[in-house]
């Protein structure tokens, strides 16, 4: 069956209907509270890595669905890293660690056990945007020094060379990534905006997330593709705001539980099953982990669902 299917059971005389359910869950939370850390991989194979808690840390977290657990250690210590692909092949980008470096060019893969240097990114960038695979990466936006502007670049990676792609239509930093190198979207954007990518050139689908607040766009939790897609948070003060993209509009869904922002900076999951760990609260940092289910039977903690 269906959303929004109807018919009649002419054994028990009722009308029946199917309606999907929206709702977030807690799951396990992290073994190191941070925030700003790189996020990759789906809800039931996730993984974060470096961020920042008391310190910046390089320490990476592997989720299985009900508990994390610890893989191995970022070569480059830094904290709002842009992240990407799955848990055993993952990618690493750009981030900060001062005084040794305000932005950073690093980039690694990892192999769900360790992590190895790769090729460089063209420019020293962190707060960046993130999606796709480890050998096929779309970056873009950013902040490459102290009271600097935003940066409107993009750049495509493809396991082993850099290559710069189509321009942002103005500047902008952690946005929300969804999709792939040749089919992304790029939401919030510091003003709300849903941007698509097409492996060759920025387009505006003149839609915007439904927040309240001013500027409540950045820094936000993801999941899913460019036509179907879960943002959930964001600042520059937490939030619990989550939003369902399907293609052409945002549709406001259940809250957050802990309101936060700069959770893992890359997207994690689907727009059906998603997940958020960590990040930022008021005041401090947390460790705590949600589950996002949207489907015909969500059953939620604590909870009785609906049987025959």
């Amino acid at each position: 069956p269906l959303e929004g299917q109807m018919w009649y059971n002419n054994t028990t005389g009722t009308l029946k209907g199917v309606t999907v359910t929206s709702a977030w869950s807690s799951g396990a939370p992290l073994s190191t509270a941070r925030f700003a850390t790189a996020g990759a991989g789906i809800q039931t194979a996730a993984l974060v890595a470096g961020g920042y808690s008391t310190a910046v840390v390089g320490i990476t977290e592997e989720y299985n669905g009900s508990g994390w657990t610890t893989g191995g250690t970022l070569n480059a210590v830094r904290y709002y890293i842009g992240g990407a692909g799955t848990q055993t092949a993952a990618i690493a980008m750009s981030g900060r660690n001062p005084p040794a470096g305000w932005s950073l060019t690093n980039t690694e893969d990892y192999n769900g056990a360790s992590w190895t240097n790769t090729t460089a990114s063209p420019t020293a960038l962190n707060q960046v945007t993130t999606t796709g695979t480890q050998t096929a990466t779309l970056l873009w936006g950013g902040v490459n020094a102290p009271s600097s502007p935003n940066v409107s670049t993009t750049y495509e990676f493809d396991g082993s060379t850099w290559t710069s792609g189509g321009a942002l239509p103005g500047v902008l930093k952690v946005a929300g990534a969804f999709g792939t190198q040749t089919a992304a979207m790029s939401a919030g954007n510091e003003d709300g905006s849903t941007l698509y990518y097409n492996g060759a050139s920025w387009s505006d689908q003149s839609a915007t997330i439904p927040y309240s607040g001013a500027d409540y766009w950045n820094y936000a939790g993801t999941s899913g593709t460019q036509t179907a897609g879960v943002i959930a948070g964001g600042g520059p003060t937490a939030v619990t705001t989550t939003a369902i993209w399907d293609g052409s509009a945002w549709a406001a869904n259940p809250a957050l539980a802990t309101a936060r922002l700069t959770g893992p900076m890359g997207p994690i999951g689907t727009s059906t099953a998603g997940i958020v760990a960590g990040g930022e609260v008021s005041p401090g940092v947390t460790a705590a982990t949600e589950e996002f289910n949207r489907t015909a039977s969500v059953i939620t903690a604590a909870t009785w669902a609906a049987g025959g």
